[in-house]
């Protein structure tokens, strides 16, 4: 017993020199604990502003946009992933559609972001969109994913 009593005897009494690299390192855990619970809040605060867009677009939904594009809702995930939901219909292969009509939905995203200042919040927030194109099955077509440096 007398090494155990030691050991604590050593540890209770720090010299000046152990005293100032724990308070540095008490520091440093402080600091980073600080950060990243504002991180957290700021995502958090985000993701609560995501799903108030979502909720007030999901309010004109669903909505048709062409004769074989309805604009059925959209979501919001946990890590700010916007997404729109489109449902092609009356159309024999939405697949064949979609891939014919894919550069021409890229052109249009790249203006949108320029001239749409409501947009400014997904630019400004670095927010990845996604569009989800599917079928009248809900199967999923395709996910056209646009990461923040694509749009801006």
């Amino acid at each position: 017993m007398p090494n155990l009593f030691n050991f604590v005897k050593h540890t209770i009494h720090l010299n000046d020199m152990s005293k100032t690299k724990v308070y540095k390192h008490l520091f440093i855990v402080i600091i980073l604990a600080v950060s990243f619970v504002q991180c957290t809040s700021k995502n958090k605060q985000l993701n609560d502003k995501l799903k108030e867009m979502a909720t007030n677009l999901n309010q004109s939904t669903p909505a048709v946009l062409d004769p074989h594009t309805r604009f059925d809702s959209v979501g919001v995930t946990s890590d700010n992933i916007f997404q729109y939901y489109y449902t092609l219909v009356d159309i024999a292969n939405p697949h064949k559609l979609l891939q014919e009509q894919k550069q021409d939905i890229l052109d249009n995203m790249g203006v949108a972001f320029t001239t749409d200042k409501s947009l400014q919040v997904f630019t400004k927030n670095n927010v990845t969109l996604q569009y989800i194109y599917r079928d009248t099955a809900h199967n999923v077509i395709d996910v056209i994913t646009i990461e923040p440096d694509k749009y801006k």
